[in-house]
């Protein structure tokens, strides 16, 4: 009978044998005690490897700490950016106002005109139709009625 190979046996410690190579392993160590001391010199040379290389290394593991990105309410953001736009245009507005005074007076050749409609608006017809009433301010406050037809 052959004795079984090295090859052999690390697949069997290793458990990388097919049944037929188990079964012819197990039936040869019962009868040939050199394999037998063969395959425990290899289990305590594969078990001092594995030793030596978990002493290489820590045996504490750090694990980072589990950061979980913000869930962001799209909504939410809208609704921010469209008070954020709000704020932007009032601040541009009251600068101008501040900036750009409106209460100016009105020169002496200047007058005012404001005109409206007569209750009887008709959609229908075009502007050039309308009755209006036109306002004209002059200068000194004076107001006067013009009625158009």
């Amino acid at each position: 009978m052959s004795c079984i190979t090295n090859e052999l046996i690390q697949k069997y410690i290793d458990g990388e044998t097919n049944l037929e190579e188990r079964v012819f392993v197990k039936d040869h160590l019962t009868n040939c005690e050199s394999c037998e001391s063969k395959l425990i010199a290899h289990r305590k040379r594969a078990i001092d490897i594995k030793n030596a290389l978990n002493s290489l290394t820590e045996n504490t593991i750090g694990i980072p700490p589990m950061i979980l990105p913000l869930q962001v309410n799209k909504r939410r953001l809208v609704l921010k950016r469209r008070l954020i736009y709000a704020l932007s245009a009032a601040c541009v507005l009251l600068f101008c106002i501040i900036i750009f005074p409106t209460n100016r007076d009105l020169k002496q050749n200047e007058i005012s005109m404001l005109q409206s409609f007569d209750e009887d608006y008709d959609a229908n017809l075009p502007i050039s139709q309308q009755k209006m009433i036109i306002n004209v301010v002059d200068p000194t406050g004076k107001v006067t009625e013009f009625y158009v037809e």
